[in-house]
């Protein structure tokens, strides 16, 4: 897809704009004035030098793949693009000017907005030489070109009022390390017969200050550890004692005392990913409430104790039907047991006055009341045994219920509060995940701070200083960004897990009311298979303990007819004593 830019078409003037930040973004065809032969139009004019004068340029394979996304506006780095070192020392000029004047030499380069736009100047000629003039300047170093396809070079000379005398403009990737002439060009970039400029140009791929001793020790393994011995013996002598290490992905200068300082560039890559562990190990796992803990809740426990009331007053009344039954039945037996007494005494008065009975009366007689009373007392404690089995099975079918009842008013509570719970405990977890990367970011400023400070100390040019504190804000963001990075993806798997911790209690929870009426049941069935054995002792203890002599009816009634049916000889001896007593 071709794109094409143009100027204003409101604007009064002739003015350019820079094209640079439009190739920046991928258009292949941006229109100029050309009857402004200005700075923007000196770079666009050059670079088509070098495309062929083929009239667009095309846009770079890195915006044409569909799998990448491009940010020109980015300050770290360009995925699968190598960043490139430029180091230039101007050494001197040649035939700069027809007049005797002092000259200076400007560079500056154009290319992404996160590239160095540091514009360097030598300083002016010692003498107004301008046929061979000699500068002894340092090398201006353009340390991180993010993509050299993108950026240009701009060498300008200049004579000492600001006049322009000649300059050029070279794509970084039409550069090439060594000693070069370069011819210099007008302003309407046409090339200049003798002007020229005698440079030395570096090129190499970009690399932290932070790896720079292990690029040494890799490019030189001997000569850097002979180094490292030298320097190792000598610390052997000051302290007595060889360092631990070495060698150090960390670069620092060890000082006479032997304690270690950070080197000047103050970044540390390499502890970045210390830096995040340090920062992860602080977020503690979550910890839910267990099982035992939502039971002792208060809540819970006021309810278990307001149900166990109840159950213990269910069984208050069970109780005292069952007693007012026993009482009844014992009452109607007593009432019995006094017809049969009344009916004993008619008999026994008419027995006197005859004052001889035969053998059979006398047997027969005594036995009679107990007979006919037999069958009605037999009938009453049947009717009470059937009443207390039925009261029994009314009172145990009541308790189940109300236990049944209970169960589920206890689980709906403990889920109730157990969620209450729950959303308490996640609030915390959350509040206090914010809170340690808080801390977090405090600790990695502070770091941050300190890492520039100790630069200050190391380094007094206002230019390494800027360029310095620069990188160490770009680690200090890629640190903050991985740290905060790695503690979120460990407060979600903490929080993922607490999430499976409560979803876990809450189905214990619910199964604890199964096993609740499945042990009620069992305790109900288990009742109602000794119910018949409890009614019948019950029966048999109250009427012991109220009638002992009604306890042993049958059998010693048994004993007493046999006693009776004895030979009658001593029976009526026994009976003329009396009646000679009488």
């Amino acid at each position: 897809e071709m794109s094409r830019v143009y100027p204003k078409g409101t604007r009064m003037d002739s003015s350019n704009y820079m094209p640079q930040m439009f190739w920046n973004a991928g258009c292949q065809m941006v229109a100029l004035n050309f009857q402004t032969m200005d700075l923007p139009m000196q770079q666009n004019m050059a670079l088509f030098e070098f495309n062929g004068q083929s009239g667009y340029l095309l846009k770079h394979e890195f915006m044409r793949r569909l799998d990448k996304q491009f940010n020109p506006f980015s300050v770290d780095r360009i995925d699968v693009v190598v960043a490139t070192t430029l180091s230039i020392t101007i050494i001197s000029g040649q035939f700069l000017s027809e007049r005797s004047v002092r000259t200076y030499v400007e560079v500056e380069l154009f290319g992404l907005p996160g590239d160095p736009k540091r514009r360097y100047r030598t300083k002016l000629s010692p003498t107004a030489n301008s046929i061979n003039p000699v500068w002894k300047e340092e090398p201006f170093i353009f340390e991180k070109i993010l993509m050299p396809e993108l950026a240009s070079l701009r060498i300008a000379v200049m004579e000492e009022g600001s006049k322009f005398l000649g300059h050029r403009i070279i794509p970084i990737n039409a550069l090439h390390s060594g000693y070069h002439h370069l011819c210099l060009r007008s302003e309407s970039n046409m090339a200049l017969t003798m002007p020229a400029l005698f440079v030395f140009l570096e090129m190499k791929d970009y690399i932290p200050d932070t790896w720079a001793d292990l690029t040494v020790a890799l490019a030189n393994p001997i000569k850097y550890f002979n180094a490292q011995d030298k320097k190792s013996v000598k610390l052997k002598g000051v302290t007595g004692s060889l360092p631990e290490k070495l060698f150090s992905g960390t670069p620092v200068a060890s000082q006479s005392n032997g304690a270690p300082v950070s080197a000047g560039n103050g970044s540390t890559a390499p502890g970045t990913k210390a830096t995040g562990e340090e920062a992860t190990k602080e977020v503690t796992e979550p910890q839910t409430a267990s099982l035992e803990e939502l039971r002792e809740l208060k809540g819970v426990v006021k309810l278990q104790r307001r149900h166990e009331k109840e159950l213990r007053e269910l069984e208050r009344r069970g109780a005292r039907r069952w007693e007012e039954l026993l009482q009844r039945g014992a009452a109607q037996l007593a009432e019995l047991q006094t017809q049969a007494a009344g009916c004993k005494l008619r008999p026994g008065k008419g027995s006197r006055k005859k004052r001889t009975l035969p053998c059979e009366e006398t047997v027969v007689a005594p036995s009679e009341p107990h007979d006919r009373a037999d069958p009605r007392v037999q009938e009453l404690k049947d009717r009470l045994e059937q009443e207390l089995q039925q009261q029994g099975e009314e009172k145990y079918r009541s308790v189940l219920k109300r236990k049944e009842q209970h169960v589920t008013e206890q689980i709906a509570k403990m889920m109730e509060l157990a969620r209450e719970k729950q959303a308490a405990e996640l609030k915390t977890f959350k509040e206090t995940s914010e809170t340690d990367t808080k801390e977090m970011k405090k600790k990695l400023e502070a770091k941050r701070l300190e890492r520039i400070q100790a630069m200050t100390k190391v380094t007094t040019d206002k230019v390494a200083q800027e360029r310095l504190k620069r990188e160490i804000n770009n680690s200090h963001i890629q640190e903050v960004v991985q740290a905060v990075k790695q503690m979120t993806e460990t407060l979600e798997r903490h929080q993922e897990k607490l999430e499976e911790r409560q979803t876990a209690c809450l189905e214990q929870i619910q199964a604890m009311e199964k096993q609740f009426q499945e042990k009620a049941l069992a305790e109900y069935e288990a009742k109602m298979k000794g119910l018949e054995a409890e009614v019948k002792e019950s029966v048999r203890a109250y009427f012991k303990d109220c009638f002992p002599t009604e306890a042993e009816d049958k059998p010693e009634r048994s004993c007493e007819a046999s006693e009776e049916s004895c030979p009658q000889e001593p029976l009526v001896s026994k009976a003329d004593t009396q009646e000679s007593r009488l």
